[in-house]
């Protein structure tokens, strides 16, 4: 690793051609430096840079160092109490919680819990990514309000190319040309403006950017979800957005949302 690769981070953004400038301004805001940008047909590629912060060690070593003589205080207080006193304590909770539920402990540990909605999935970041055909539920805070999206993601359709197939950047078409399914649905409380939505198909063979592309034939479009930015409230938008790659194994659906001020939701089998 060279000493330039651990002085800085990168990030690679695609935008839709003529919002270049638009893109440009708001990664330089966030401190980032524009490095290469690369043209395409759609969609203009660019890679943006900026100094990593540097670690702060000795704070942590510090908080570290305090965590331990906590611990260490209240495994000793621990020690010391009387068993006496413990088995007072769960007793009162116990008879607490009883009362306040008007339920005996066994008799609601035997009633069956609620199970959530199977189609349903939780797209915050952390979380596991959602399968096919489920429906994520995206939420976030925005300067313009509270954003809230429901995205629906079917499992890619594989079809055959048209002669008047159109793939992105006038590439020669690879073997698998396949859609998805895509449904969003705007349940935000009010209007609020969204700055982006961009896509991207993933396989185990390509990765990411590894020459998979956009592929227009007929009622499948390419960048199609990107309509979405502007939906009025309690109104969706249904697409099929296609792509051309060379295989469907592993394949994967990623929807990033406002770039660096949103997050990404996954699809995957």
């Amino acid at each position: 690793m060279t000493g330039e690769e651990r002085r800085y981070e990168f990030t690679e953004i695609k935008a839709i051609r003529g919002t270049e400038l638009n893109t440009i301004t708001r990664k330089q805001q966030e401190g980032w430096d524009l490095v290469t940008q690369q043209e395409g047909r759609l969609r203009t590629t660019m890679t943006f840079r900026r100094p990593k912060p540097k670690p702060p060690w000795r704070l942590w070593a510090s908080l570290g160092a305090a965590g331990v003589i906590l611990a260490a205080i209240f495994t000793v207080g621990a020690l010391l109490e009387d068993d006496s006193d413990a088995s007072t304590t769960d007793t009162v909770a116990a008879s607490s919680v009883e009362r306040s539920s008007g339920q005996p402990a066994w008799e609601r540990e035997s009633e069956p819990s609620s199970v959530a909605d199977p189609m349903i999935c939780d797209a915050r970041p952390g979380k596991d990514p959602c399968k096919f055909g489920q429906t994520a539920i995206y939420s976030d805070t925005v300067r313009s309000g509270d954003l809230k999206l429901e995205i629906t993601v079917g499992a890619p359709v594989e079809f055959t190319l048209s002669e008047n197939a159109i793939i992105a950047y006038d590439r020669p078409p690879q073997p698998v040309s396949a859609y998805f399914p895509v449904t969003v649905k705007n349940t935000s409380p009010d209007l609020v403006a969204v700055s982006s939505m961009l896509t991207q198909a993933i396989n185990a063979e390509q990765g990411a950017y590894g020459g998979i592309r956009e592929v227009s034939d007929g009622d499948v479009e390419s960048f199609a979800v990107s309509g979405a930015i502007r939906m009025p409230v309690g109104e969706s938008l249904s697409v099929k957005e296609g792509w051309n790659m060379t295989t469907l194994e592993g394949i994967e659906y990623s929807l990033s949302i406002d770039g660096q001020a949103g997050y990404t939701v996954k699809f995957t089998r």
